[in-house]
Parts: structure tokens; sequence; C-alpha cells
């Protein structure tokens, strides 16, 4: 029992090397998976790849033509739109005007701020006493509440009861006239046309406040975001869209574009008593206003600090 115990547990060599060690398949299955995964693994990788520089592709040409319709978008707001066929007396032109255009110069939503002063400006007062202290005059104010804040002629409306047109091509500023209830008078949303026609044109706000549109190459490359698209008419359709060819006093102020538009008055079709043009530090161009009015029988009576004001002889 001794021995066979032993030989169990000992075989001999010689059984060893007639009964050599079988392959075991599930031994050499499990050697050859690394090899099978990382295979796996390759169409996978591909197919990303494939799939990642087409979104790519994509993306680059989106951006491109992005940028393309940006530039052109930016290129029509440095472009003025000129309606030539269309004259200053258009009837259809007076309609549109009085239908789509003025409005009462009041903000009812929000409560109006409230006009305090006791006196008249300086400007003002003389304007007055050139009109022999006037009442119940029309007034046609160019810029009202540039500064957001006051106006030429509230004094006039307010104490001596005057009506007028009010023009403000700004929508910021626009909001702030409606804002102080302006009764008596009627308002615009717009600018006056440089030219005796209808345009349409791109407001820009710098420094020196608001102009409007100015072609130059350098436009497009300008850092503002947002810029107002604005309709600007002749002053005389703007007359005859309110039912006036009379005015008593029209202050102008459009930085730039002051000679152009008083070029576009027909002035033996309306009769302006007194003219304030607001002009600033540019001789040259106060020197041609002044030629110009002077053809037009109006002489220089004085100047208040940035306004030249003018009347008719």
């Amino acid at each position: 029992m001794k021995n066979q115990h032993q030989s169990v547990e000992a075989p001999s060599l010689e059984s060893c090397a007639s009964n050599p060690p079988s392959n075991d398949p599930a031994k050499t299955t499990s050697d050859k998976e690394p090899i099978q995964s990382t295979q796996g693994l390759v169409k996978p990788l591909a197919t990303f790849f494939m799939a990642f520089a087409t979104v790519m592709t994509v993306l680059i040409v989106y951006m491109d033509n992005t940028a393309m319709k940006h530039y052109q978008f930016r290129m029509n707001l440095s472009q003025d739109f000129d309606f030539l066929s269309v004259s200053q007396d258009n009837p259809q032109l007076v309609t549109y005007i009085k239908e789509v255009f003025l409005g009462p110069a009041i903000e009812p939503h929000h409560k109006p701020i409230e006009y305090n002063a006791e006196e008249p400006s300086e400007e003002i007062s003389f304007v007055l006493k050139l009109l022999n202290n006037k009442v119940n005059g029309f007034f046609v104010e160019a810029g009202a509440y540039n500064d957001g804040k006051t106006s030429k002629t509230e004094w006039l409306e307010k104490r001596l009861l005057w009506k007028g047109l009010l023009i403000q091509p700004d929508p910021r500023h626009f909001f702030s006239l409606r804002r102080h209830n302006r009764l008596r008078s009627q308002a615009a949303h717009a600018c006056l046309s440089p030219m005796p026609y209808p345009k349409e044109v791109t407001l820009h706000h710098d420094h020196d406040g608001v102009r409007i549109n100015v072609i130059s190459t350098n436009v497009v490359e300008e850092p503002e975001w947002f810029n107002t698209r604005v309709k600007c008419f002749p002053l005389y359709s703007l007359l005859l869209a309110v039912n006036r060819t009379s005015v008593d006093f029209f202050s102008l102020e459009s930085p730039g574009t002051e000679l152009q538009i008083l070029e576009t008055i027909p002035f033996d079709e309306v009769d302006i008593k007194i003219i304030s043009v607001h002009l600033e530090m540019d001789q040259m161009k106060m020197n041609v206003i002044k030629q110009f009015l002077k053809m037009k029988n109006y002489s220089l009576m004085k100047r208040f600090n940035d306004s030249y004001v003018y009347q008719i002889l």
C-alpha cells in the first residue's frame, strides 16, 4: 500500500514524457483576446475621426458664410437709400408721413417730466422780441431734446400757447421727448432729409452726439454693434403733412447737414420768419450758410453760443 501511494504522488519521468500536456482551448482563447480587442477599436476610432472632420468642415463653412452675411449686412447699413422719384409735395408721401410718422408728443404710459422754467432762455427771449412777443405762434424744432433733457421751444408752448412740430431721429431722445408731455405739438420720429426727396439712413452715435450716416471706407470696421435705421423727409413734406406753410420759428440742429437741409426748402412756397441754426465751431460752414440765407433775404441778427439767429428782411 505504501509503494502504491508513493507511485500516485510522484509519477515517473517516463510517464510524464509519454503523456505530454494537451493544448487547453480556453487558455488559447484567453491569449488572443487582447489582439482581437485592439483590432475591434480601429473601426470605431476611424468612424469618430471621420465624423469629427465632417462636423468641423461644416462648422468652418458655416462660420465663413455667417461672417460674409454679417459683412454684407454692415455694408448695407453703410449705404443710404434714396427715393429719387418721390417729390417733396407728392400727395402719397404727405399722406404716408401723416398716417405713419406723425403723432402726439406725449407718452401716456410713463409719468411726464415736469417743466418748471419760469423764464425763457436768452435766445428765446431775443426771438420773442423779434416777433413782438407773439402768442399762439407756430414752431418747428429739428433736434428737440438732442441732449435728452432740453428743448428750445418748450417755454413757447407751455407759457405762450404755441403749437409746433418736434423732430427727433434718435429713438432714445424721442422717448424722452414724449415724456415731456408736449400736448400742443406733434412729434415725428424721423430726421430732416438733406436732399429734396425722402431717404433712409443710418444713425451713428459718437462723442459729438448723433449724426446721420456718412459713406466712408472704414464704416464696416466701426465698433458699433447697433445702429439705427431712420427715415428722413424734406422739411417741406413735413410741413405739408401738418397743414402748415407758415412758420414763426424754425430751430435747426442736425450735425453735418445744416446747409443741405436749408437748400431743400422752397422758400417761395413757405414763409419762415426766424431761423436758428445750431452750428458748432466751423467758421467756413457758418460763412457759407450766412451767404446762402442772405440770398434768401435773411439777415444774421445775433449769435447765442453755437446758435445763429436769422430773420427774414
